[in-house]
């Protein structure tokens, strides 16, 4: 038992494994973690993430023949988020690419260290590269994941305030053996410590101590299904019993067709030849409750059965019922209002498809340069920014008429 994992054992959390880790799949009541997703901080462990070391000067070469995505779009400090597949064109997983200098650390939450490194050193062997080195990191490095519209605060009472101007999808090298990188698929602030477990179990119960005043909670990883209803991403716990093709999962963004030869590229383009028959897309009702839409419910249009839900449930957020639908590719377009009717076992519903994300995430009323969780002297948000100038206005404008009748 590891360092974190003694953390965790120690404070009841629920525990489960993914990747084949030990990893906490809850600490509190899920409305609790999904809150202080929504409005402070979460912190959670992300070491079931695979962490593989790539290096050797046919490194690059050798990444940018495997991935969907182009490679050369990033530099040192810079991160790429793609795709890997199958040879016939399936999603493998997602993975972040991290160029750091002379080498590249890959970080992929659905498969483990040693399947990916045994997939890139087949793929070297097949090319006969030999300048390469390619390693898994997992032994003794792991990920603390911090995430939630104040996460930069937080982070920048351990790293400085560099961390303020750190863009999404760049990292900084803190030392040798830690790394601090700016990622997210949830939409809000989000940053991944990728260290020493030893190194992340002080920060951790650092965090706890620091993170007070902010209200930060700590989470497992079951907090994920929410916040992927509502900020939709690749998650094959998800999908996967539906399809792993990008095209009908509406991810064709991650795939660079020109760029040459990658795997699975063939059979990609065989399928747009073909003509992609379904595609996904978002779903929503307005409401206040539950409406009991449930996988795998059929989706009509005028009576024609046209396609079936994927994923559904209720944000109170977004005060609706959400999820995304596989529909026959002739219907599937956002904004389509009052035409398609999901067939459930209360009824029928009907449904508006829509665009995802499905919210407005409260890290977008949130600069790092200007607000504050704990510094009063700060409006916490954009709203309360405007509604300060708003009211220093109309004092101004009554002193200003005060002074002029004088």
């Amino acid at each position: 038992m590891n360092a974190l994992e003694t953390i965790h054992a120690k404070n009841n959390a629920i525990m489960g494994l993914r990747n084949g880790i030990k990893i906490p799949l809850s600490y509190n009541n899920a409305a609790v973690e999904h809150k202080a997703l929504r409005e402070n901080i979460l912190l959670v462990d992300y070491s079931h993430f695979a962490i593989v070391e790539v290096n050797g000067e046919e490194g690059y070469e050798l990444l940018n023949n495997v991935i969907a995505g182009e490679l050369s779009s990033i530099r040192d400090e810079q991160a790429l988020y793609s795709i890997l597949l199958d040879n016939q064109g399936h999603i493998l997983t997602d993975l972040y690419i991290l160029c750091d200098d002379e080498r590249f650390i890959l970080l992929s939450e659905w498969i483990t260290a040693d399947q990916l490194v045994n997939l890139l050193q087949s793929a070297a062997d097949e090319i006969e590269y030999e300048d390469i080195s390619i390693r898994s990191l997992n032994d003794s490095f792991g990920i603390l994941h911090f995430e939630g519209p104040y996460s930069w605060e937080l982070i920048c009472e351990f790293y400085g305030m560099d961390v303020i101007g750190l863009p999404f999808m760049e990292f900084m090298t803190i030392s040798d053996d830690v790394l601090l990188f700016r990622s997210g698929k949830h939409g809000e602030y989000s940053y991944k410590v990728i260290a020493d477990k030893a190194i992340l179990a002080e920060l951790w119960e650092r965090s706890l101590q620091e993170g007070e005043k902010f209200n930060l909670k700590v989470g497992g990883l079951n907090y994920q299904k929410q916040a992927r209803l509502e900020n939709p991403c690749w998650d094959p716990q998800m999908y996967g019993d539906f399809t792993h093709c990008p095209i009908e999962m509406q991810l064709q963004w991650t795939v660079h067709y020109d760029k040459g030869e990658f795997i699975g590229r063939e059979s990609l383009i065989a399928k747009l030849e073909n003509d992609i028959k379904q595609r996904a897309i978002g779903f929503s009702v307005p409401c206040e409750y539950d409406l009991g839409i449930a996988i795998n419910d059929k989706v009509y249009n005028d009576g024609e059965e046209i396609g079936y839900v994927m994923i559904s449930g209720y944000s109170d957020i977004a005060k609706s019922h959400i999820g995304r639908i596989m529909l026959h590719s002739n219907y599937a377009y956002a904004d389509i209002i009052d035409y398609y009717t999901v067939k459930t076992a209360q009824g029928d519903q009907i449904i508006r498809t829509s665009p995802i994300p499905f919210i407005k995430n409260y890290s977008y009323l949130i600069n790092a340069s200007e607000h504050s969780y704990i510094d009063p002297n700060r409006p916490k948000n954009l709203l309360e920014q405007l509604e300060k100038a708003k009211h220093e206005k109309e004092a101004a404008e009554i002193a200003t008429t005060n002074k002029t009748e004088e």
